[in-house]
């Protein structure tokens, strides 16, 4: 995992190489520390989001980590109390880093419910109940349940890994893009899974405006 480490920062580094881009690392640094354990991270992935205007664009990474509470603590502390004092603290093991080609960063948190989970006493009392009925409506057709927790982001977004991607119709209100994209993919030979991810406040509207899907 240390060489896959490695290979990330060198993929970052080229990054770093095109004009205009500068990133701070700051955040991730702290996170680390001096003595990170290696064999407390399952996952770590990254890729770039791409905006028109250059300074918008970020390098992304994501690192999964098991069994590690004190740097969940870290995270936390990182997080400016965006997710230390929240419902969803307990359900936390992926950490998010974006790495803004301006020079900004942020980190978020994300806080993820397994459905053998979603109708457990404790799950229910401590997060649902945070919830309106229109983003459970659709733990019925999903095996995951994914929301980032981040001081920048008044307005979570919601992910759902559907089992059958049949029923994106029967769970959200689709507008006319989103409905030509659904059409597309019915008539392709995929697996039948699909994430949804769609911010808060969009399920509570009669429409999705924005609403992305893999």
């Amino acid at each position: 995992m240390a060489k896959l480490s490695s290979a990330v920062f060198s993929f970052f580094r080229q990054v770093e190489n095109r004009v205009g881009v500068q990133l701070d690392y700051s955040l991730l640094q702290q996170f680390l520390g001096d003595n990170f354990d290696f064999s407390k991270l399952e996952v770590l992935s990254t890729g770039i989001d791409l905006r028109t205007n250059l300074a918008d664009s970020s390098v992304k990474m994501h690192i999964r980590i098991k069994d590690y509470p004190e740097k969940l603590e870290t995270a936390f502390l990182l997080s400016d109390g965006a997710a230390g004092s929240n419902y969803l603290s307990g359900f936390v093991n992926l950490i998010g880093f974006d790495f803004y080609f301006n020079g900004k960063s942020e980190i978020e948190i994300y806080a993820e419910v397994g459905e053998d989970d979603f109708f457990k006493p404790e799950t229910i009392n401590q997060v649902w109940r945070h919830f309106p009925d229109s983003v459970l409506k659709p733990l019925q057709a999903s095996s995951l349940f994914f929301t980032g927790l981040s001081k920048a982001n008044n307005n979570p977004v919601l992910y759902y890994y559907l089992k059958n991607r049949q029923d994106l119709i029967n769970y959200f209100r689709l507008n006319d893009t989103a409905q030509r994209v659904h059409s597309f993919y019915e008539h392709q030979d995929i697996l039948p899974y699909m994430w949804v991810g769609t911010a808060q406040q969009e399920l509570e509207k009669t429409a999705l405006r924005e609403l992305l899907c893999k």
